[in-house]
């Protein structure tokens, strides 16, 4: 059984093939004869999975997607087991730690370059309340669809996810300055599992049509969200 590595994690999707060594295999059930414990069984369900080492450098220091169950991971991936996790919560997790907002905050307190667990853990993470199905609607337009969808509707997506999480982290800050979004959202269309692959991206194309139009509020928020100092100072200090 291939065994997945950190280069085979990306952003929101893993990649066909690794930016960096070989494909390595697992010989699973001799793996699984000699170990008993419960993180043996953590193939059995999907995890968020991440890079375990990055560039003290890099933008994005946390690069995170969701693997399907039936695969094991290496030593240079970190991941969180969604067992009893619904999809909902799942993808709305995984919006908050691909945001910019949590690359920041890992940024200001990670000194190398590994991606530990704890640091991860003490990511502020804002309540999830019914009110914010759209972040996780949005997470499910952008898993797996980088080759699917065009680079301008991919990055739209990307800044509404950073605008919603900032909304929720700076709401006060957001609400005073006028550059909600919630609000302005409507009735986001999910996708769902059993959509064939050309009803999805129709859906992620018209909901991109409907926000990008120039005289859509969400669009004019988006453009103008830095005028919040609390925005502008992450996105300054992420460049």
């Amino acid at each position: 059984m291939p065994l997945l590595k950190g280069a085979g994690v990306q952003k929101w999707y893993l990649p066909e093939k690794m930016s960096q060594g070989v494909v390595e295999y697992l010989i699973f059930n001799e793996y699984l004869s000699q170990n008993k414990g419960e993180k043996s069984t953590h193939f059995n369900y999907s995890r968020i999975v991440m890079q375990g080492i990055t560039g003290v450098d890099e933008r994005h220091r946390i690069k995170s997607t969701i693997l399907g169950k039936g695969f094991f991971c290496g030593h240079s991936i970190n991941y969180i087991s969604l067992k009893d996790v619904s999809d909902t919560f799942a993808k709305y997790y995984l919006a908050i730690l691909n945001s910019e907002f949590s690359n920041w905050f890992f940024k200001k307190f990670s000194t190398n370059s590994n991606v530990n667990s704890y640091e991860i853990h003490n990511l502020p993470l804002p309540t999830f309340s019914e009110n914010l199905l759209e972040l996780s609607i949005v997470a499910s337009y952008l898993l797996n669809k980088r080759k699917l969808i065009n680079e301008l509707t991919f990055t739209f997506f990307e800044q509404l996810i950073n605008s919603i999480v900032y909304e929720l982290v700076f709401s006060e800050e957001i609400k005073s300055a006028g550059k909600e979004i919630l609000k302005h959202l409507g009735d986001l269309k999910p996708i769902i599992d059993d959509m064939s692959e050309e009803k999805k991206l129709a859906v992620i194309q018209s909901e991109f049509e409907r926000l990008y139009d120039p005289n859509h509020p969400v669009r004019f928020a988006l453009e103008t969200l830095d005028s919040v100092e609390e925005v502008r100072i992450i996105k300054e200090a992420l460049k």
